[in-house]
């Protein structure tokens, strides 16, 4: 751009001198102050565009240094912590809850929990360990096979009994997933139907109280979506935006239908963990405080939850 500009001032500035060949010498003077003042100008235009970026490299460089002095020291907490003294936390999912959690290209899993969890073991200074498991056998693998769990799971008074959870990181409702000719609008229609869910989500404790229905409890939720565009089950209850998400993937076979309109409640999501290590839940609590401060929280749902596109 200033080459072009100099370029422009270089070429009028020659045009004026031929022209001024057949001109008094007034003219002349008077087209060297015209082209004296264009030059200025853009020589102002430019300090002030200098200026200009100086300043936002400037203001994103304190917010940068803002968020690193936020950071907390959590290594007391992490020596302190049984399951996490040995520098490593073992995190389970179940990656067929996309946007939450899904198999990557490469079949890795990706998505908003392995991202937040990564974020989470930054900044306690450990190294994270994921493992993709069936979700009805996690919150009995908690403190055996893995340390945590951070798979979009609803804290429930039930599940309280068995494990601690961290504060709640997403409020969620359950949707209704349906073929897109269906007809189905309310709770009185999902009666005497056949109803798909993952076994052991919440999603099967509300289809089990539908009067009449007929519950098909699967592994995953990829199977759940499959049962649906076969013809196996009329609905599938699900998560709201993983409900989205699936219809994302087959935008012309399935529509999704908010909770609301069957009543389901709001849930909210939270890091399972065992009831024997205080310190973990404290450093866990911690930077999840810290990630919603600084503004890593928001930028993580922003990535993964707001603009999440089917693979």
């Amino acid at each position: 751009m200033k080459k072009k500009l100099c370029a422009a001032i270089l070429a009028g500035a020659v045009a004026a001198t031929l022209a001024a060949c057949g001109s008094s010498s007034s003219d002349t003077a008077a087209t060297t102050a015209s082209t004296a003042a264009a030059e200025a100008t853009t020589t102002a235009a430019e300090a002030t565009t200098t200026a200009a970026d100086a300043a936002t490299t400037e203001a994103a460089a304190d917010t940068t240094s803002a968020a690193s002095e936020s950071t907390t020291d959590y290594s007391s907490l992490v020596s302190e912590s049984k399951y996490l003294s040995d520098g490593v936390m073992t995190v389970g999912l179940n990656a067929t809850f996309p946007p939450f959690e899904y198999a990557g290209s490469d079949g890795t899993p990706v998505g908003f929990d392995p991202a937040m969890m990564q974020e989470i073991c930054n900044r306690l200074g450990v190294e994270l360990d994921i493992q993709d498991m069936d979700f009805d056998g996690i919150i009995g693998a908690i403190g055996t096979k893995i340390d945590v769990a951070a798979t979009g799971m609803t804290i429930t008074d039930e599940r309280k009994e068995a494990v601690n959870f961290s504060d709640p990181y997403y409020d969620a409702t359950q949707y209704v997933l349906v073929k897109s000719d269906s007809t189905i609008a309310s709770a009185d229609d999902l009666k005497g139907l056949t109803l798909d869910v993952q076994t052991g989500t919440t999603g099967q404790t509300v289809a089990e109280g539908i009067d009449g229905a007929t519950v098909n409890a699967v592994k995953s939720f990829n199977q759940t979506v499959q049962d649906l565009l076969n013809g196996s089950c009329d609905a599938v209850i699900i998560d709201a935006k993983p409900a989205e998400a699936f219809v994302s993937q087959h935008p012309d076979d399935l529509k999704a239908i908010s909770g609301d309109q069957f009543g389901f409640d709001t849930e909210q999501y939270g890091i399972a963990m065992p009831k024997d290590d205080d310190a973990m839940l404290q450093a866990i609590n911690g930077a999840l405080s810290d990630m919603k401060a600084d503004g890593t929280y928001d930028s993580l749902v922003d990535q993964y939850i707001n603009n999440y596109e089917a693979e």
